[in-house]
């Protein structure tokens, strides 16, 4: 089976249920025409690049399966009878593909998206720690500072006690 990635734009005006049921109907063209959908990934609300059939935003959706080229016809052909798509763009994405090992792939990807998050989520916290114990050294009153004890500075440093040594 082949690989493929199927993009398509959804109008906006549309609700939320409807949207689900026209993602779970064309998923349902793959699994009934033979093939198995590996993901599928719903991007949301978009601003277009121009208007699309008077429309300014749309609801993408990537569905990513493995089909034989006919599964593939038929979900364009829907796609293109549907009234509620605006755009779609379907392309082959490998000749012979193994889903469990692409399904493999994906989840590999996602956890090393969520480790990345957290680990970003962990260096933010921490800066956001740094920040705040610096402003709250900053905020301590000059008093403070003068009441804590200063060591002596060493002879050299101060001039010595003659208040400074020139050397000729």
């Amino acid at each position: 089976m082949r690989r493929y990635e199927t993009i398509f734009i959804i109008r906006p005006d549309l609700g939320e249920p409807q949207i689900k049921d026209i993602v779970k109907r064309f998923e349902g063209l793959v699994t009934s025409g033979g093939g198995e959908p590996i993901e599928t990934e719903e991007w949301g609300f978009r601003e277009l690049a121009y208007r699309i059939k008077g429309e300014r935003r749309g609801f993408y959706v990537r569905l990513d399966y493995a089909a034989d080229s006919a599964v593939m016809n038929e979900i364009e052909r829907n796609l293109k009878l549907q009234d509620t798509v605006l755009r779609y763009l379907s392309v082959q994405s490998e000749l012979e593909t193994d889903v469990a090992k692409a399904r493999e792939e994906i989840e590999t990807r996602k956890r090393k998206i969520a480790e990345a998050r957290a680990a970003a989520e962990a260096r933010m916290a921490a800066a956001a720690a740094q920040r705040a114990e610096n402003a709250a050294a900053a905020a301590k009153p000059e008093e403070a500072l003068q009441e804590e004890e200063i060591p002596d500075a060493p002879d050299e440093v101060t001039g010595g006690p003659e208040g400074g040594t020139e050397q000729n």
